[in-house]
């Protein structure tokens, strides 16, 4: 709880001071933090992809459910 209030302030002190910023530099201020979040989802990205299925697990398990699938339609279609 006590971190949220921190975040806030910090959140509350970048606003005010990118306020008080001519258009010109807030333009550069923004283009910076575009710059950071592209960077951050771009990590994330890999990271998620490093820590993905293995593509014939993958592969296997959809084999495994489309068959499952078929079993379950004709089952009940007798």
């Amino acid at each position: 709880m006590a971190q949220s209030v921190q975040e806030e302030s910090i959140d509350n002190q970048i606003k005010a001071y990118v306020s008080s910023l001519s258009d010109k530099n807030k333009q550069a201020v923004l283009t910076v933090v575009r710059t950071i979040a592209e960077a951050e989802e771009e990590a994330v990205f890999e990271k998620n992809w490093g820590n993905a299925v293995p593509l014939e697990k993958a592969r296997a398990h959809t084999l495994e459910t489309v068959r499952k699938r078929f079993n379950e339609r004709d089952r009940f279609q007798k």
